[in-house]
């Protein structure tokens, strides 16, 4: 057997040996899940970077690996995160005639719910905050009733992350990038949070991607119109639209933008008329959530130190994302589009409140469109937060600590100094 095929397996064995971990590391570590999960992503992350770099498998290979990898996690139930709890309690809600924008899980009029769903107690006091294109899929689960309700929200998952690595393959191909395909097949990200942690994010990158592919293939109206739906199910989407009315004619443009705007107009228009009230509790999410910001708390401390107002510190903000979109749009008018869809979908999680990894998604495909070290210390150093899991799951408590955002914030000025210095956009697999 050749030195190549021996390489071959110990990668395959590498591989699934760290799914084997993933799968069994609640039953075998309960009480160290956080620093678990933590350091099977981080062996994950390197696993396929020495793919990436060595080319050990071809892209073909990587892409049936990871489509197994989606099977097998797909009858994993996920347990680094309670929101597919909120999400069949949602769709109940609306099952049952009420307006879950407006009634809480501890309001008196579905006390009766409470009994058949479970919801997170962290939530009981808030509506929810998810579009109508995620609450249609959480209705859609919660018609399965309490015990089977989250196994289809676990197909509908698995489902989308096979189709996202199909689209991907096939738009890498299109860019001939396909030697960079191993950042996504094997990206702990990718194959983690949806499966392991069961997040509605999952839909917003298949939409992403899935309008990237039409964008290359010149659909301008298909691809406005799936960026349109997956902005409703998460709103960062919708800024896609910005940098490419500078990057194409104008005609194309027109029609990118009016295939986004009209189907989520026509969504929430749809949501309004039957009387749902869909845009009522995001004020909420900015004054309550807090945490895994790298960038938010420095911001939070200058307004403390300055003695700001709130609307003060709400129009420094909008500034800050006002000169971010603006920068996106420049560098989508000299041609550097991949760098300005980077941006503009960066600038929104910066400014946030909260920064959870699996927001983060929605950044997956452009580590293998454009490689960059700071794409690379973001995507790495987030689940780094999950930490907090270790106390929570075992003791109850929630108990975030400010360094792995400190951490993450550290690794984004040094990926940035490095890509400015010494590019890896143009990296290319070592033959």
């Amino acid at each position: 057997m050749s030195g190549q095929s021996w390489a071959q397996y110990a990668l395959y064995g590498a591989v699934l040996t760290l799914i084997g971990a993933i799968t069994f590391l609640p039953h075998v570590f309960p009480a160290a899940i956080g620093t678990g999960y933590i350091a099977i992503f981080f062996a994950m992350t390197a696993l396929s970077i020495v793919a990436w770099r060595s080319e050990i498998i071809t892209p073909k290979s990587a892409l049936i690996l990871a489509l197994i990898i989606c099977l097998f996690l797909g009858f994993v139930g996920p347990y680094t995160s309670n929101d597919s709890e909120r999400y069949l309690w949602d769709g109940a809600v609306f099952l049952a005639g009420f307006d879950p924008y407006v009634t809480a899980p501890n309001d008196p009029a579905v006390a009766h719910l409470r009994d058949i769903w479970t919801t997170p107690e962290e939530h009981a006091k808030y509506p929810t905050l998810y579009p109508p294109g995620g609450l249609s899929l959480f209705a859609l689960c919660a018609l399965a009733g309490p015990s089977y309700g989250i196994w289809v929200w676990k197909f509908l998952t698995t489902a989308a992350v096979m189709l996202t690595l199909l689209i991907s393959y096939n738009l890498l191909i299109a860019r001939r990038l396909a030697h960079h395909f191993y950042l996504i097949a094997l990206s702990p990200l990718l194959l983690f949070e949806p499966q392991i942690g069961a997040h509605l994010d999952i839909f917003s990158l298949l939409g992403i991607t899935a309008a990237l592919w039409c964008l290359e293939k010149d659909k301008y109206w298909l691809a406005g119109i799936i960026i349109g739906l997956a902005a409703t199910t998460k709103f960062l989407p919708a800024v896609l639209v910005g940098p490419y009315l500078f990057f194409l004619r104008p005609k194309q443009g027109l029609k990118l933008f009016i295939g986004a705007a009209g189907t989520w107009l026509s969504i929430y228009g749809i949501m309004f008329g039957l009387g749902y009230k869909p845009l009522g509790l995001l004020p909420t999410f900015f004054e309550k959530w807090r945490g895994g910001a790298p960038l938010f708390p420095l911001l939070e401390s200058g307004k403390t130190a300055l003695n700001l107002s709130g609307r003060t510190f709400a129009i420094g903000l909008l500034a800050l994302a006002v000169v971010g979109f603006s920068l996106s749009a420049w560098l989508a008018r000299i041609r550097k589009l991949d760098i300005a869809l980077i941006l503009t979908l960066s600038v929104p999680l910066l400014l946030s409140p909260i920064l959870f990894p699996w927001y983060l998604l929605a950044l997956v495909p452009f580590l293998a469109l454009r490689p960059s070290y700071t794409l690379f210390a973001a995507l790495t150093f987030s689940p780094l937060s999950y930490v907090v899991l270790n106390r929570w799951l075992s003791e109850g408590v929630w108990a975030q600590a400010a360094w792995p955002a400190q951490i993450l914030l550290a690794g984004l000025i040094l990926g940035l100094s490095l890509d400015l210095t010494r590019p890896l956009s143009n990296a290319r697999a070592i033959k």
